[in-house]
């Protein structure tokens, strides 16, 4: 058994000063006041020296460190995301991979997974190919046109059981033949509002219960213009007004891909039950600097793709923690539940991660009052 002392343990609504968090064969087996618990003899003690114990972060949305995709070097970007204190990553699929790419880098990522730090990766997350063909990187996409069955058959027999959330766009010709295909095969499958020009109607006539989130927030897309005055109702403001559907925000230090105020208007609208934090973190695919005339802020945390549009971002998830309370004034307690139990839920592995709980899985971190991270154990395991 492992014993951690000295330590005040993040949890979902709150803080458990002067705690303990003991742990044995990769599970968390107690959770309480130190004064309410005695060390076993024989148990390894880990003086956490006043230091925070959180759950290991969820990152749900990741295609790769600033110089890799995950799906090329796949132990460089895990251990450079779980140095940041990502213990569960769903690597990310984009619209530039092709059938082929997709299902020759399920196949690895897959194998990768099955021991050591891969246990970190818990499955894909496709953002593409069933979104709109335009946005960041769109000179390189290798789908366009109407998806066939033939082929996106060929996609979902090939990799659907290693695949947790499918982006998708309401406005797609096919798009509902294609999700209760993707059910058909995975009962548990997470839908995902992606890039998307759809209106909130058109939303609406997709929906099924497995739709169940909307990437990227404030970065899906506009509705049509209704008349020269204003847009229509689009994939941000369906997403608002279904509150059983959770929204993913980009929280990077500048403020770029969503202003202080956009998050927290986010935030106060879904409540802190249903608000993920991602990275949407993607390799450098441009040396863009700063041009203020056509909007291209430089910032450390943020990626460009070659036309100066904004992609994804070179971001951290504890960074992102960080940040959000910083724009928004929340806590350690509900900034780490963005980045833990509510994606945990989303996924229904909550059960086992999300939080520090009797009888879950022991990915936990030792962080400061700034949420940086010191120290990471992945199934009980320091890192």
């Amino acid at each position: 058994m492992k014993v951690i002392i000295n330590t005040n343990v993040i949890l979902p609504d709150g803080i458990l000063f002067d705690g303990v968090v003991a742990f044995e064969n990769g599970k968390i087996t107690a959770v309480c006041k130190e004064k309410d618990f005695t060390i076993p003899d024989g148990a390894e003690i880990i003086d956490a020296k006043g230091l925070y114990t959180a759950p290991g972060l969820i990152d749900i949305h990741n295609h790769g460190s600033a110089d890799d995709f995950f799906v090329d070097n796949p132990k460089a970007c895990v251990e450079h995301f779980i140095s940041h204190g990502e213990t569960t990553i769903l690597p990310t699929f984009y619209n530039t991979m092709s059938l082929e790419d997709m299902i020759q880098g399920a196949d690895k990522l897959k194998e990768f997974s099955k021991s050591g730090i891969g246990k970190a990766i818990k499955g894909l997350y496709m953002e593409g190919p069933f979104m709109r063909a335009s946005g960041s990187n769109s000179q390189m996409f290798k789908w366009s046109g109407e998806i066939s069955k033939e082929k996106y058959s060929a996609l979902v027999d090939g990799i659907g059981d290693f695949v947790r959330v499918w982006a998708i766009d309401p406005d797609r010709s096919n798009i509902v033949e294609i999700m209760d295909y993707i059910k058909s095969k995975d009962p548990n499958t997470v839908f995902t509002l992606g890039h998307s020009g759809a209106t909130s109607e058109q939303c609406e006539k997709v929906y099924n219960p497995n739709l169940k989130l909307q990437t990227h927030h404030g970065d899906s897309g506009q509705a049509p213009r209704i008349n020269q005055a204003k847009f229509g109702a689009g994939v941000d403001e369906y997403a608002l007004c279904d509150q059983n559907m959770f929204i993913e925000l980009i929280c990077d230090e500048s403020g770029i891909h969503l202003s202080p105020y956009s998050v927290r208007a986010a935030i106060k609208a879904k409540g802190v039950e249903k608000v993920i934090l991602i990275t949407d973190s993607f390799p450098r695919t441009g040396d863009y600097k700063n041009d203020e005339s056509k909007g291209i802020k430089y910032g450390a945390d943020l990626n460009y793709d070659v036309n100066g549009l904004l992609a994804g971002s070179h971001l951290t998830l504890d960074n992102a923690v960080r940040n959000v309370m910083s724009y928004t004034g929340y806590g350690l307690s509900h900034a780490v539940r963005f980045a833990t139990l509510n994606p945990a839920k989303l996924l229904g592995i909550d059960n086992l991660y999300g939080s520090v709980a009797v009888g879950k899985v022991a990915d936990l971190l030792l962080v400061d009052d700034r949420f940086s991270v010191k120290q990471v154990y992945l199934e009980g395991e320091k890192i």
